[in-house]
């Protein structure tokens, strides 16, 4: 949590955030000074890979202002191919890569739900999303302290005014925020005597994924 406690107030900036718990967790320390719309978001659609082509689009609509995305790196692998597309067009924009690991909001579910049995949620990153970004001729910053993240941010509005795109990886911790909806789920109830070894009764006591 400590990466979200330091508030950034984005001067006449837009923010356009993806799914995903992470997102949903950072986009509660969101700031802005700006009078007019600023933020874009998936919201009930639920489209993932959603905030980089929507700060893109932003920022073709209105240039003078500092355009972001916030994505976790699972929606990340659905989009960034578009920095190509940045450097390609001249649309410089920037990304805050959160980098966990994991499909955080499947994840939840599975620690809450399912025992911790995690099935596709895992995510083996063994590359550096800022090295892919600088491989694609934009800039790459990569964040592992809390005390980079005004600076890595501050460095990428300079590079925007410049006209270049900038992708911030920021390695942040497995914790997990609360599940979107908790209503919209509950423990499963196995009626067949081979997955019944399989049945949960109760949630998890910590609300944490077990590999934190």
């Amino acid at each position: 949590k400590q990466w979200y406690q330091r508030r950034v107030a984005i001067t006449a900036g837009i923010v356009s955030t993806d799914i995903g718990n992470i997102c949903s967790v950072s986009n509660s320390y969101l700031k802005f000074n700006h009078k007019g719309p600023s933020m874009l978001a998936a919201m009930t659609f639920g489209n993932c890979g959603y905030s980089f082509p929507a700060a893109m689009g932003a920022k073709v609509a209105a240039p003078h202002r500092n355009c972001v995305a916030y994505v976790g790196d699972g929606a990340w692998g659905m989009q960034l191919n578009e920095v190509m597309t940045c450097i390609r067009e001249d649309v410089p924009t920037t990304a805050v890569v959160f980098n966990n690991g994991q499909w955080g909001a499947e994840k939840k579910n599975q620690v809450l739900w399912f025992g911790d049995r995690y099935v596709g949620s895992q995510l083996d990153n063994p590359w550096s999303y800022a090295e892919i970004a600088r491989s694609m001729y934009a800039e790459g910053i990569t964040c592992t302290h809390v005390d980079q993240v005004t600076d890595a941010l501050s460095q990428a509005t300079k590079n925007q005014e410049e006209g270049k795109t900038t992708v911030i990886e920021v390695m942040v911790t497995k914790e997990l925020g609360d599940p979107f909806r908790r209503d919209a789920m509950k423990l499963p109830v196995r009626h067949l005597e081979k997955y019944k070894n399989t049945c949960q009764y109760s949630e998890s006591a910590t609300g944490q994924p077990t590999d934190l």
